[in-house]
């Protein structure tokens, strides 16, 4: 067990973190099959539609229970309800009025509870609001920025977790690792286990220099976390106790920025591009086996 030890956190001033890393076998188990394989990420049955300008610079994506689309930017607490296929926006509503401003860079739904989170691990709970509408939040620091820079949010209905990846280790201790962090939504502090994948095995299924997560998801079917590494468009499939499944590259002809991700029932997953100087994409993949 590992502990790491951070003023910043609070009254949570320790994590011991019970750090699951895959074994050979494991890892063996995993690699028979996933959600990955289930679909076509090499774009040939992709589809994609571009998004109006408020979403120039869409960041997160979650569902809800029902089969709804959320999505927001990474600037204002804005959270839209997408069709996506249309790339058309259905309703938008604020937390506060004006919307609060942050570095947003998740959104998970857990329930009729939804979670915006920012890069520095400030996460903001409300609940849905009508078209138009201001709703109220409330606000928790995780105490998780002191040990990263953050980036993704998904919600694990098994133990009601956050899944939080970590983009940039400010620790030494997280370096040359992908480490998912988990936070409770019940007991509001960080869980006492966090997911740990070696960096050098996903480069080696990418041939990529690094894997920097933007995004991550839970598989609804298999229960496994699919990661998104904007800088690299890569993305890396694992299970909840850490064995690597896959790791592949996405089309870079699709994806220009890859920022969220998430799965729309078992038969369809969602990526969305920031545009930059353009305007940003929904891509949009379905199961082919």
């Amino acid at each position: 067990m590992r502990c790491l030890t951070r003023a910043a956190l609070g009254a949570a001033a320790v994590v011991c973190a019970s750090v699951w890393h895959a074994s050979a076998s494991r890892a063996q188990a995993a690699a028979s099959g996933g959600v990955l394989a289930a679909f076509d990420l090499r774009g040939r049955a992709a589809r994609q539609v571009t998004l109006p300008h408020a979403l120039r610079e869409i960041s997160g994506l979650a569902v809800t229970d029902d089969g709804r689309v959320l999505a927001h930017d990474d600037e204002r607490g804005v959270i839209y309800e997408l069709d996506y296929r249309r790339g058309a926006i259905v309703k938008a509503f604020s937390l506060g009025a004006p919307p609060i401003h942050g570095d947003f860079e998740g959104i998970a739904v857990a329930g009729p509870r939804i979670f915006l989170m920012t890069s520095t691990g400030l996460l903001y709970e409300t609940r849905e609001g009508r078209d138009g509408a201001s709703v109220p939040y409330v606000r928790y620091d995780t105490g998780l920025g002191a040990l990263c820079e953050l980036e993704g949010l998904a919600y694990e209905p098994a133990d009601r977790t956050l899944v939080i990846p970590c983009k940039r280790p400010h620790t030494r201790a997280l370096v040359g690792m992908v480490t998912l962090f988990r936070w409770s939504v019940e007991q509001r502090r960080p869980a006492a286990s966090r997911v740990s994948i070696g960096l050098a095995a996903i480069v080696s299924g990418t041939g990529t220099r690094g894997f920097a997560p933007s995004a991550v998801e839970r598989d609804p079917r298999s229960g496994h976390y699919v990661v998104v590494a904007g800088p690299e468009r890569a993305v890396a499939e694992v299970t909840r106790d850490g064995a690597l499944v896959a790791a592949r590259l996405l089309p870079r002809g699709l994806h220009r920025q890859p920022e969220g991700i998430t799965f729309v029932g078992d038969s369809v997953v969602l990526i969305s591009d920031e545009g930059g100087d353009r305007r940003g994409t929904l891509t949009w993949y379905s199961h082919v086996r």
